[in-house]
């Protein structure tokens, strides 16, 4: 083989290889933006005996979101806790390890985001669109169940857990934050997905998906990233992270724990527990945890002078 064929036969080779890092990092964003879901809940209120109420309302950018309201069991209560569930997944999924909080004179409010389970869309952004998502399910229940959202607090998991800090510093007036396997920040999340998941380098792959999601969103998903909020959290917070977390390595949720700027903060690392596998791993330990933070942290509203009473 001659110099010039040679060189040819790099060249070539290099041309393809590049066309295939292009193309693999193209359909991965395409994965990343349009999650594959399932319509069907597998879990509802129905099977663990709640009474409840399905809802539906619009967010600001006219995409239609699904949910359920599940009053508090036994006696009507002023305080509610929002579900905010992980990329990928349904609000039947965070019902199947959360439902026990209705038998804790909590309401329950579950909503599944943009482009999963039954709602509207067909695009995910991991954090940045689902902000809206939250804001259109925090204004229903502001203005359907005033009597409901005189106490509210957040429970978010993964993606749900970067929209919960987001959610906490723009509405100061939530009570309280419950974030599990929550990363740090959108761009880390990716890489560790790319090399964990695909065990494929930052560079060039998964800055190459990046760069297309970026292009498709017509937007930078980072700004939204809970490495941006954590410090001018102000209420309790509750974090939440597996000792076997791949997408959130525990370092990673230490820094962010040690960035949230909260007075009353604390952290639990369940051992064993893999990404948003902590109630499964944790069990009955979980449910105590999860609701005496919640306990502690949500109280009952207190009720409002009638008029003409007089002051103490």
């Amino acid at each position: 083989m001659s110099k010039v064929e040679l060189l040819n036969w790099l060249l070539f080779a290099m041309g393809t290889l590049t066309t295939l890092v292009i193309y693999a990092a193209y359909r991965k964003s395409s994965e990343i933006i349009r999650p594959a879901r399932s319509t069907a809940l597998a879990f509802s209120p129905e099977q663990y005996k709640l009474a409840f109420e399905a809802v539906e309302f619009f967010t600001a950018d006219g995409v239609r979101l699904k949910g359920w309201f599940i009053p508090a069991a036994g006696a009507e209560s002023g305080r509610t806790i929002i579900f905010c569930h992980g990329w990928g997944a349904n609000r039947g999924e965070t019902l199947r390890d959360t439902w026990f909080l209705a038998e804790k004179g909590f309401n329950l409010f579950y909503f599944d985001f943009r482009a999963s389970g039954e709602s509207g869309g067909s695009v995910s952004s991991v954090g940045y669109l689902e902000t809206r998502d939250f804001d259109a399910a925090y204004e229903f229940l502001k203005t359907n169940r005033p009597q409901a959202a005189e106490s509210v607090g957040v429970f978010g998991l993964s993606m749900g857990g970067s929209v919960g800090l987001y959610a906490a510093v723009k509405y100061p007036e939530l009570v309280c934050l419950l974030a599990e396997s929550t990363f740090l920040s959108y761009n880390k999340v990716v890489a560790n997905w790319g090399w964990h998941r695909l065990k494929t380098p930052y560079f060039p792959l998964v800055a190459l998906t990046m760069f297309f999601v970026r292009r498709k969103l017509k937007a930078d998903p980072e700004p939204y990233s809970p490495l941006y909020s954590a410090g001018k959290i102000k209420i309790p917070a509750l974090f939440i992270n597996g000792d076997h977390d791949d997408l959130v390595p525990l370092p990673e949720a230490e820094k962010l724990f040690g960035l949230c700027s909260s007075e009353k903060k604390q952290m639990w690392v369940v051992a064993g527990a893999s990404h948003a596998k902590c109630a499964e791993v944790g069990g009955e330990v979980y449910r105590g945890k999860v609701a005496a933070f919640f306990s502690e942290n949500l109280p009952e509203p207190s009720p409002e002078p009638a008029p003409g009473a007089a002051k103490k």
